[in-house]
């Protein structure tokens, strides 16, 4: 008897095996589209749901249109089985990433991508997802990890925001900044540095279930200082220092 169930239950598994294998790339539409809160799409799916390719779509809002934001490839490794977690190759246009997903959790194991800031900057909580965000953005890290139960992520990630714009923010791009994430528990730190460019800004905050905070102090400089600071000073208020601003945020959790 016990054998027959074993064999059964090896069956079972041989057939979902085989289905997944089988399963079209298109597959992975829905969960793209769920997991970003319908701001991505996966389009234009080739191949299976363990090697194939698309074109992610980005929007704003439920009401903005689609554009085409980045070419992506996935391919499954299976030498991680064993240790009861799926590898994924991921290639983008600029660079690529390995991942490591599991029951207990994800685990970015090399991270080294350049994406444009508008794909990442729509999944931004509340009305930082809508503020027009433009430039590039390079990813740099490894071993970082987060667990789907706990929600609490481990490790550090860099980001360099290279000609960076706003369109809430008139007059072209700003500068480049470097941002560190490092994760702590169920809070994300975020540490912010100017490394070049019009708008001076430094400063650090947190993000968490409970909310977003960036405290901060900026200040312009350049032919056009005068109307950068006129906005500033709407958004912050006058600091110790003549021409700089603190920036005090606070905004809704994810």
């Amino acid at each position: 008897m016990r054998s027959r169930l074993l064999g059964l239950l090896l069956f079972v598994l041989l057939v979902l095996l085989a289905m997944a294998v089988m399963w079209p790339a298109s597959s992975l539409a829905p969960w793209v589209s769920e997991v970003s809160n319908n701001h991505w799409r996966l389009a234009s799916a080739e191949g299976r749901l363990w090697n194939g390719k698309g074109v992610l779509l980005a929007r704003t809002g439920d009401s903005a249109i689609w554009h085409s934001a980045q070419n992506v490839r996935w391919e499954a490794r299976w030498s991680e089985l064993w240790r009861g977690r799926v590898g994924v190759e991921a290639g983008f246009d600029q660079g690529g990433a390995l991942l490591m997903v599991g029951p207990e959790g994800l685990y970015i194991e090399q991270l080294d991508t350049t994406l444009g800031t508008a794909l990442v900057g729509v999944l931004l909580p509340g009305a930082l997802g809508r503020y027009g965000w433009a430039g590039t953005l390079q990813a740099r890290g490894k071993d970082f990890n987060c667990a789907w139960k706990s929600r609490t992520c481990q490790g550090e990630i860099e980001l360099l925001w290279r000609n960076a714009g706003v369109a809430e923010l008139l007059g072209g791009e700003l500068g480049d900044y470097r941002i560190r994430l490092a994760g702590e528990g169920q809070t994300l730190r975020v540490d912010l540095a100017t490394l070049g460019g019009r708008l001076q800004i430094a400063g650090n905050g947190e993000v968490s279930a409970n909310g977003v905070r960036f405290n901060g102090e900026a200040g312009a400089t350049g032919p056009d200082a005068a109307s950068l600071n006129n906005i500033l000073r709407t958004i912050g208020r006058p600091g110790a220092t003549p021409g700089r601003y603190t920036i005090d945020y606070r905004g809704s959790g994810f």
